[in-house]
C-alpha cells in the first residue's frame, strides 16, 4: 500500500479546511469583499415603523438613512456595516406628537441624535435565483443602539444582488444590492420610558420596523 507523502497530507487538509470554510455566495460572483454605500439613486432609502396600543395605532416614517457596508458576493457570512439614522427625521404625521417624540422623556434626540445597526455577520445564508437576479435570504447578527443603550440582535435579511451592467449603470455606477429587513424593538430594553401611563396605553411597548436600503459599490 503506498502511504502518503507528508505533502500530499497537507494539501488534502488545506482542500478540505478551504472548503468547510467557505462562505455562501450569489451564483457566478466575483469573489472578494466590497464596500457598499447607501445611494438615494439606486432606490429609495426608508424606514417606516409601527407602534400598536389599545388607544391608536401609530404609523411612521424616517427617510434620514445612511450607511456603507463590507460585502463579499462569494461569502456573504462575512458581511459587515453600519446603517444610521437620524432621529429627527422620523415623522408621525403629527408634529406635535414628533416633537413629544423628540423630547428627553421619549427617545431624546438631543443628546442621542442617531440610531445605528451595526451588522457583524450573515447566518443562516440561503440564496435562490429569482427571476434572473440573485436572492439571499439570512440572519443579520449585530447591534442595536437607542436612547444611549446598545443590545445584541438578530434579524431577518434579503439581499437581492444585481452585477454592474449598462443597464444598472443608468441608476448608479457598481454592484447594486436592495437590502429588506425588519425587527422589533422593546421600548423598555433601551430605556425609554415616555410620560407616565403612556407606553401599553397609547403607544405600543414594541416598535415594528421595516427597512428597505438600495446600494451601491
Amino acid at each position: 500500500m503506498k502511504v502518503p507523502s507528508l505533502a500530499s497530507l497537507v494539501l488534502a487538509g488545506l482542500t478540505s479546511a478551504s472548503i468547510a470554510f467557505a462562505g455562501t455566495g450569489f451564483s457566478g460572483a466575483q469573489g472578494g469583499s466590497k464596500s457598499y454605500k447607501l445611494n438615494n439613486s439606486v432606490g429609495k432609502n426608508a424606514i417606516t415603523f409601527l407602534s400598536k396600543a389599545p388607544a391608536e395605532d401609530i404609523n411612521g416614517t424616517a427617510d434620514g438613512v445612511s450607511g456603507t457596508f463590507a460585502l463579499d458576493a462569494a461569502n456573504l457570512e462575512a458581511t459587515k456595516g453600519k446603517i444610521e439614522v437620524a432621529v429627527k427625521t422620523m415623522k408621525t404625521a403629527n408634529s406635535k406628537r414628533d416633537e413629544h417624540m423628540y423630547s428627553e422623556v421619549w427617545l431624546d434626540e438631543a443628546n442621542h441624535p442617531k440610531i445605528t445597526f451595526d451588522i457583524q455577520s450573515l447566518k443562516d445564508v440561503k440564496v435562490t435565483n429569482d427571476g434572473g437576479r440573485n436572492v439571499a435570504t439570512a440572519t443579520a447578527v449585530g447591534t442595536f443602539s437607542l436612547h444611549g443603550v446598545t443590545k445584541q440582535i438578530t434579524a431577518p435579511v434579503m439581499i437581492t444582488f444585481i452585477p454592474e451592467s449598462a443597464e444598472t449603470k443608468k441608476r448608479a455606477s457598481g454592484n447594486l444590492v436592495q437590502v429588506k429587513t425588519n425587527f422589533t424593538v422593546p421600548l423598555k430594553d433601551y430605556n425609554v420610558k415616555g410620560k407616565e401611563g403612556v407606553v401599553g396605553k397609547s403607544v405600543g411597548e414594541t416598535i415594528s420596523v421595516q427597512a428597505e436600503l438600495f446600494a451601491n459599490s
